[in-house]
């Protein structure tokens, strides 16, 4: 799922998202090797802006996980394994694609590329029967199975993964960093467009050029983020809001539209405590709305960008009179329970 070329997972119109997901499909059949490296840059980009927002909020986030800022890719997920092989290498049929530069798996020496062969002592490798229990496409399963186990394993505590490097192999040993439950994905699509799913962020590589920084990249993961923390979608499904064409309309546009507004006024919070400017997020929906306003933004869903701009304006003025503890600017819509949309 992660990069160019890469199969793409189809989750669904769902609160969050700014267009239709592509629909699970295969890349361009030849990607040139500088694309594959190209869009591995943008992979670390995504993975370690989504890393610095997880960890700096976690103190404020209900359900937390122990995160390394590590992201695999295994060899299925390329339509052409020789251009990947040559770009990656897959010594093993598993390897390390992006890591955040300060984060507990670089730090203890993991470098890109490395092949991993087992997980603390195990090898690092699905049976068939745990593929099959696996409820996504079936190219996208062996990725899925490997980012669920290692979760599980650094939530668990120290971990230690054998890699091979240079025909070596070597041992790493670390300990994941307290985070906000979330994972960060690049997307391959040729549409402009973020999702949450209340696991998963995810952006498009269209979405993700346009940026003109990482303030307002920060600013998009942000919304994202905001919407997996408030969990969304679990709420709106048990408002029993539809999706598709019937969300535009009545109740279900009503509600779908609070959560966007939610989504918004928490993204700014989340952005300060993880050291961005909350401007990008003025910056980037003023350029964003005067190029592609129409579409969905007009919509009864979502504010009109200017409505959003003058959102995030207010919010900011808000965090900016409030009082910053030593965790950070305490997000008032984490600071009591969740209640049910109505």
């Amino acid at each position: 799922m992660r990069g160019f070329a890469r199969l793409c997972l189809a989750l669904g119109l769902i609160a969050g998202t700014m267009s239709l997901p592509a629909v699970a499909q295969a890349g361009p059949a030849q990607p040139a090797e500088a694309s594959l490296a190209d869009l591995r840059a943008s992979d670390a980009r995504v993975l370690g802006i989504g890393y610095q927002l997880a960890t700096a909020n976690s103190a404020f986030c209900s359900v937390t996980e122990n995160s390394a800022g590590l992201a695999l890719h295994h060899i299925a997920q390329y339509p052409d394994a020789a251009a990947a092989r040559l770009t990656f290498g897959f010594a093993t049929d598993y390897a390390v694609l992006a890591m955040v530069p300060d984060g507990p798996a670089a730090r203890a020496g993991l470098r890109a590329d490395d092949a991993i062969v087992s997980l603390n002592g195990r090898p690092f490798a699905p049976s068939s029967t745990d593929l099959e229990t696996i409820d996504q496409v079936a190219a996208y399963r062996p990725i899925a199975w490997a980012d669920a186990t290692l979760r599980a394993a650094l939530n668990r505590g120290e971990v230690t993964l054998d890699v091979l490097r240079a025909g070596q192999t070597l041992q790493v040993t670390f300990a994941g960093t307290k985070a906000c439950r979330s994972r960060f994905e690049l997307r391959p699509s040729d549409s402009y467009g973020a999702s949450a799913d209340g696991d998963i962020v995810g952006i498009t590589v269209p979405m993700l050029t346009f940026m003109a920084d990482d303030d307002e990249l920060a600013a998009i993961l942000a919304h994202e983020l905001a919407h997996n923390l408030l969990e969304h979608r679990r709420r709106l499904n048990e408002a029993g809001v539809q999706r598709g064409l019937l969300q535009q309309l009545g109740r279900n546009a009503r509600l779908t539209l609070a959560t966007e507004i939610e989504a918004d006024r928490l993204s700014i919070w989340l952005m300060a405590n993880a050291g961005f400017d909350p401007l990008g997020a003025v910056r980037f929906w003023t350029r964003y709305g005067k190029k592609r306003g129409k579409g969905i933004f007009s919509a009864p869903t979502h504010y009109r960008w200017k409505r959003r701009v003058a959102l995030f304006e207010e919010e900011i003025a808000t965090l900016r009179a409030s009082v910053q503890s030593p965790r950070g600017w305490s997000p008032p819509l984490l600071a009591a329970p969740l209640q049910p949309l109505q």
